[in-house]
């Protein structure tokens, strides 16, 4: 991802999603994204609009990964992303959703280690336009965590 087309305050392009090497969520960190994901869910429909946007144009060429009328992938993306903030404190029952998520993106949309770096930034980009003044570097520090988590699991399953 490159620094200048990410034009927020924060550059996330700057965030470096440690893969393999995270520590499990403290038990602040885990209140902040649960507390903050309550405040996301009203606004469910602008914050998949914002990350779609956001993803788009920092890398052009996933849009071609995706169809035509996303109304039902912002959906998805949202679901899924509330599943797994609901599910952070069942890991039995969260990884293998995770996993599978994870088999299907390498399978069926060739998804590659490094583009889980850009989705991670345009989800931290997402929640710090959608929280506005609530956003705090403990929040993003918490969510890049579990993003990271997730995104390890999903990444152990590509052969």
């Amino acid at each position: 991802m490159k620094k200048d087309k990410m034009k927020s305050g924060t550059s996330y392009s700057q965030t470096t999603f440690h893969f393999f090497k995270t520590d499990s969520l403290t038990p602040k960190q885990l209140e902040l994204v649960q507390s903050s994901w309550d405040k996301v869910e009203p606004i469910a429909d602008t914050a998949a609009d914002i990350f779609y946007t956001k993803m788009f144009e920092t890398e052009p060429s996933f849009r071609e990964l995706f169809p035509k009328d996303m109304t039902k992938q912002k959906k998805a993306l949202m679901k899924m992303l509330g599943m797994a903030v609901k599910g952070i404190t069942n890991l039995d029952e969260l990884v293998p959703k995770v996993q599978d998520l994870g088999r299907r993106h390498a399978k069926y949309y060739k998804v590659t280690v490094p583009m889980y770096q850009t989705v991670g930034a345009c989800l931290l980009y997402t929640l710090e336009k959608g929280l506005g003044d609530i956003w705090t570097p403990e929040h993003k520090e918490a969510w890049a965590l579990t993003y990271t988590i997730l995104a390890d699991v999903m990444i152990a399953t590509h052969n």
